[in-house]
């Protein structure tokens, strides 16, 4: 067995720079992925090896990873939930007071989501954006400015525009070329009752917000939908 030694950082590894997983950390797929990879390329050719056994391993796999998507899905869903709730924050603000305030938009990247929650600070709204793990409380916030059956319009609007998150899309608005604006949708938000994406633009990574409905044309890569502007 190989000693484990710490590095400079701090980090635990083994005596060939092998990461090892600290206690009570999670492992997840690529972690199952990487073990089962090194047990196939260490495999004795030559020894009495049971096929079953990797058969059931990468059925293993393939049943974490469908477990994991599924989690991402749910966890997707509850962030964008919380678009028109209230919410009290970790964070405090310059009395000590924690922020309390309404969520108005729900952003989603590779490595993180935030929330842009409006709040009252030395006596005027302002949006603040905070991470996803700082909210401690959430209350529902009723709409009374509306009719009942548009607050259904606009929620069902809503879904509908969450479900572009992380696709490339194209827009019906043109830029300052003349071309349409193409990019990656972020995040959803509801301003005034409309229903606009937050949008990472291709050519210069700017983040626009549009109003869902001038999306015309979605793809899961980049490379699709610039393609189809050729």
């Amino acid at each position: 067995m190989s000693n484990v030694i710490n590095s400079y950082t701090g980090a635990r590894a083994t005596d060939r720079g092998t990461k090892v997983v600290k206690p009570g950390q999670d492992m997840d797929k690529n972690a199952f992925l990487t073990i089962l990879s090194a047990e196939l390329s260490n495999m004795d050719p030559m020894g009495n090896n049971d096929s079953t056994q990797y058969v059931t391993q990468m059925a293993q796999f393939a049943s974490m990873e469908q477990m994991t998507n599924l989690n991402n899905t749910m966890s997707s869903y509850a962030n964008n939930s919380m678009v028109g709730k209230g919410v009290t924050l970790k964070s405090v603000d310059s009395k000590g007071v924690p922020y309390t305030g309404v969520v108005k938009s729900v952003t989603s990247t590779s490595s993180k989501t935030t929330i842009s929650v409006e709040v009252n600070e030395n006596g005027s709204n302002v949006y603040k954006d905070f991470d996803i793990s700082d909210v401690l409380t959430v209350l529902d916030v009723p709409d009374y400015s509306i009719p009942s059956i548009n607050n259904i319009n606009g929620n069902m609007s809503f879904l509908v525009a969450s479900s572009f998150i992380g696709k490339h899309v194209e827009l019906s608005e043109n830029n300052e070329d003349g071309n349409k604006y193409t990019g990656e949708v972020l995040g959803v938000l509801k301003d005034n009752g409309v229903v606009k994406i937050r949008v990472k633009l291709h050519d210069s990574d700017e983040i626009k917000e549009f109003t869902y409905d001038k999306i015309v044309k979605a793809s899961n890569s980049k490379e699709q939908i610039k393609s189809s502007e050729d």
